[in-house]
């Protein structure tokens, strides 16, 4: 495959504002490969290219993730909330095409189960420093944050897909960022109160539940947690022979046991329908509850719009409450640096513990991170 190639094109972006245009090259990063990959996920080739350039503004996301705010990286979710776009450190994108061939042929054997995220694309965009910043839509808004958001003019970023269905926010209730490390692995009382049911909690959320006490475990049932943690090894096997660490669970638990208001077909027609077809409109609702539970908006709002595999969202309870749980394997892009050796040692001499810090070689990582999931979930 073509994990060492390139193509480039230059391409003018309109200021809607200032009647003005900015002059940028847009290069795509292993395309053939990608495109493969985009196939082995399910992804439709049109369908893919109208939701990244033509599909409506970009939605800004801010993570409680003090790495990624430290980091200065920008989050964005497509229109349609089916693709996270995410910027790179050239050290993140330089490691990502390193490991992108073993990545590829990892999918090739393992697209229908792992946990990993469907890297959809990697691309580069350098603009001209001299030329009028862009501030219109879609594309154009996006490009505006990474244009300005450092002193480079040269950014990388990569298309993902969404671990939580975009409707996610009306029924997601929990969301957990899980590492396998303890030390600063606790959300503060501000973050849960300035957040709400939106932050990101911890590893020692979970560990400790809601005061310390409570069995606050994921159940999944003994053949499915056998099935996770049996794809877990296999994933967490190719990012130790990768070389990188400090990736996390994500897991979104949306509870089964509360309403969520309806979505019903509205508008003005609806006047004209006779009373007997609303009668029928209503009976066939009422029936579609008993299948499709009253906790989603609408019939397929728990979807993901990629598909992130058969081991990405799976019932079971917390809490003593019924839920079902949405996963998927992010941020796997860290190398194992020497400037990493060093943040290890450093801690260690501030009095912490090496082995329960996030910062840890990529073997001892998965090590961690395997062991804690084969606690926390039942």
């Amino acid at each position: 495959m073509d994990y060492d190639a390139t193509t480039s094109s230059i391409v003018q972006m309109p200021d809607t504002e200032s009647n003005s245009t900015r002059i940028s090259r847009v290069t795509a990063y292993a395309p053939r490969t990608f495109s493969d990959l985009r196939s082995r996920f399910g992804i439709d080739e049109e369908e893919f290219e109208r939701v990244m350039t033509n599909d409506g503004p970009y939605v800004s996301f801010q993570s409680n993730s003090k790495g990624a705010a430290r980091a200065g990286t920008f989050f964005f979710f497509t229109q349609d909330g089916a693709y996270m776009v995410k910027t790179v450190k050239k050290m993140e994108a330089k490691a990502f095409l390193e490991m992108l061939g073993k990545y590829h042929q990892f999918m090739k054997l393992n697209s229908k189960r792992s946990l990993l995220t469907r890297c959809c694309g990697m691309y580069g965009i350098k603009t001209d420093a001299n030329d009028v910043s862009m501030r219109s839509l879609s594309l154009r808004k996006f490009y505006f944050r990474l244009i300005h958001s450092e002193d480079e003019d040269d950014h990388v970023f990569i298309v993902m897909n969404s671990v939580f269905p975009s409707e996610g926010s009306h029924f997601i209730d929990e969301r957990f960022d899980l590492k396998g490390s303890t030390v600063g692995r606790q959300c503060s009382s501000e973050e849960r109160e300035k957040k709400g049911r939106d932050v990101v909690l911890k590893d020692l959320d979970l560990a400790m539940g809601e005061n310390g006490t409570i069995d606050s475990r994921i159940y999944l049932g003994k053949r499915k947690k056998a099935d996770l943690m049996n794809q877990l090894r296999k994933d967490a096997e190719l990012l130790v022979e990768c070389g990188v660490m400090d990736y996390s669970l994500l897991v979104g638990v949306a509870y089964l046991d509360k309403p969520v208001e309806r979505r019903r077909i509205q508008g003005p027609w609806r006047s004209l329908l006779r009373t007997p077809v609303i009668e029928t409109v209503t009976i066939m609702d009422r029936a579609l509850s008993t299948v499709v539970p009253l906790h989603w908006p609408y019939y397929g709002a728990d979807r993901c719009g990629v598909d992130g595999g058969a081991l990405s969202v799976i019932p079971g309870r917390r809490l003593d409450r019924r839920a079902l749980f949405y996963m998927g394997v992010i941020d796997f892009l860290q190398p194992w640096t020497t400037r990493k050796v060093l943040e290890r040692d450093l801690k260690g001499l501030l009095g912490y513990d090496k082995q329960a810090i996030s910062c840890v070689a990529p073997k001892d990582y998965a090590s961690r991170f395997l062991k804690f999931m084969e606690n926390h979930l039942s």
